[in-house]
């Protein structure tokens, strides 16, 4: 996290909308364990200053995200711990994210899926 006043910056190839009650998040090219926990931190404090935002999307089928086994366990506890109270899905490509993120934010109490398309992860989001 920045220090106070300073600024989080973006991963390069990182968008963010607020769409009605959600955050999207479009991501694309080369992320690594630190860029999607800067996305993770800046979502968080983008809902936080709007209380309005219940839901996020994070679509990553345009990047290739190399966490590995460790880097997903530890996204999965930091967005567990930062993204509390919100439903989240995130959208990747076949075989760019493991379940092993989504099972551990999941255990910690975070609402989340994550899917190979979009339909799928904007379904759940409505449910």
């Amino acid at each position: 996290m920045p220090s106070p006043g300073q600024e989080q910056k973006l991963p390069l190839g990182t968008e963010i909308t607020a769409k009605e009650d959600r955050l999207v998040a479009v991501c694309s090219g080369s992320m690594h364990r630190r860029d999607v926990s800067a996305l993770i931190d800046i979502l968080a404090d983008k809902a936080k200053n709007h209380p309005g935002i219940r839901k996020c999307l994070m679509d990553f089928r345009e990047a290739q995200v190399n966490l590995g086994i460790m880097g997903e366990y530890m996204i999965g506890e930091q967005a567990a711990n930062r993204l509390a109270g919100l439903r989240i899905a995130i959208v990747h490509g076949r075989g760019q994210v493991d379940k092993l993120l989504e099972d551990t934010a999941f255990n910690r109490g975070l609402r989340i899926l994550m899917a190979e398309s979009l339909p799928v992860a904007l379904e759940w989001l409505e449910a």
